[in-house]
């Protein structure tokens, strides 16, 4: 099982409603794991430092209220941001190539 179909199957046994943050150690990553998201029908949306501060307002309101109840971000992004009403937090990081570290 890939790790993009272990989110899936994770997702699919906590999802009732509840927002969802998940913390990616890149803002490709961000972007990478939202595409896949949303592709395979979840309501996913990502924030970080290459999004307009536009963006990251509707972003931010539109996980508050619960009308994409799953948000990527990374931890710079994240910062400030309040957690509470937030029932489940990850931090996934993508695979690297050991000829890439």
């Amino acid at each position: 099982m890939t790790t993009g179909n272990k989110l899936v199957k994770l997702l699919e046994d906590i999802m009732d409603g509840s927002r969802i943050l998940i913390f990616m150690d890149t803002k490709k990553g961000c972007d990478q794991i939202t595409r896949q998201l949303r592709m395979d029908g979840w309501p996913a949306l990502s924030i970080h430092g290459d999004k307009s501060q536009a963006e990251r307002d509707w972003v931010l309101s539109e996980f508050k209220a619960g009308k994409s109840p799953i948000m990527t971000a990374t931890d710079v992004a994240a910062r400030g941001l309040s957690m509470e009403r937030i029932s489940f937090k990850f931090v996934k990081r993508l695979e690297r190539n050991s000829c890439f570290v």
